[in-house]
């Protein structure tokens, strides 16, 4: 019996979609694509006297996903349709399967559709689309973009001075898995770049140098889809003339031993100021010594710092309290002239 019931079950849930008009399902426009290819995903919900419903939106995590379009359409007089598209770009090759979407419906039978109390007979049920397996291959071995571009470059000038910028602009066209510019930076010698991206497949740079330069070549290497081909775009080289007065390289390596010197000189006298400064308040603290033992207690850890002082601290350490003013006054003068 428990057999037989859900027999009856599944049958009830494969017919009942058809006895109500309702269906969920999805197609792809290429089962074989390739990594970084973009194919269609289409998905189709049919409804008809529903009273609410809840279409699941495709999230694989192998894939980069985006809905581009989505209408809705009357087929007969009860019968409506909802058909999405997106765009679905692999991230990697192998086998990857595209599990089903569900949808949450909820109806009313159409012999209660009449009755006072029809919502009591509300029924509620997930139906869902069929799972879809890509064979997903990879691309070329050190190609990473796939689509079909030509990279595009314009520069304002050819001739400039060391105080105005050079603008190069560069523009990405066509399409593919590459949208942004963002990978795109310049990197030329004795020059300073600034960068500004004027729309997602745009950048313009400003370059400023004070001697000759070039702007190399861009090159973007890319697997066309219709032609089963590597291709390559790139942007021409272009040589910068700078005019104007021009530091020689000596001149500037003389100048840069003269800052070292400034620099060098300028430390010393700092550390010579600080130096006399922590002199001045030593001896000052000597000074204010009442007696041999605290006179002993500051002096003592310079023994053998010089021959004359060390002398003066071993007659402090065996003088009489008479004494005392006298070898203080010593040690205080002889501390001054180290």
């Amino acid at each position: 019996m428990p057999m037989f019931l859900s027999k009856i079950s599944l049958l009830f849930t494969l017919v009942t979609p058809l006895l109500f008009g309702y269906s969920f399902t999805m197609e792809v426009d290429n089962m074989q694509p390739m990594v970084g290819e973009t194919i269609h995903l289409t998905t189709h919900f049919r409804y008809d006297n529903l009273e609410e419903y809840d279409l699941a939106e495709p999230d694989y995590e192998n894939f980069n996903i985006a809905l581009f379009d989505e209408n809705e359409t009357q087929e007969n007089n009860s019968t409506w349709l909802i058909t999405q598209h997106y765009t679905l770009i692999a991230k990697k090759a192998g086998t990857l399967t595209l599990h089903p979407l569900k949808a949450h419906i909820e109806f009313i039978p159409l012999k209660y559709q009449k009755e006072y109390n029809k919502n009591h007979y509300l029924q509620k049920q997930d139906i869902s689309t069929q799972a879809i397996t890509l064979q997903v291959h990879p691309l070329p071995q050190g190609i990473h973009l796939t689509g079909n571009y030509t990279l595009e470059a314009s520069l304002d000038k050819n001739q400039s001075t060391q105080s105005s910028p050079v603008q190069f602009s560069v523009a990405l066209i066509g399409e593919g898995n590459l949208e942004t510019l963002d990978f795109l930076t310049l990197h030329i010698p004795h020059t300073t770049i600034y960068e500004k991206s004027t729309s997602p497949k745009s950048k313009t740079f400003s370059i400023l140098a004070n001697q000759d330069y070039t702007i190399p070549p861009i090159v973007l290497q890319y697997f066309n889809q219709k032609s089963k081909m590597v291709m390559l775009t790139s942007t021409p080289n272009y040589d910068i003339h700078i005019s104007g007065n021009k530091v020689s390289h000596s001149l500037l390596w003389l100048f840069g031993l003269l800052l070292i010197g400034i620099g060098g000189y300028g430390l010393w006298v700092l550390h010579k100021l600080a130096y006399l400064d922590k002199k001045k308040t030593f001896i000052r603290q000597l000074k204010r010594c009442k007696n041999k033992e605290e006179l002993l207690k500051k002096i003592a850890p310079y023994i053998g710092k010089d021959r004359g002082l060390t002398r003066l601290i071993y007659r402090l350490e065996v003088c009489e309290d008479g004494e005392f003013k006298r070898v203080k006054k010593e040690i205080v003068t002889h501390w001054k002239n180290l």
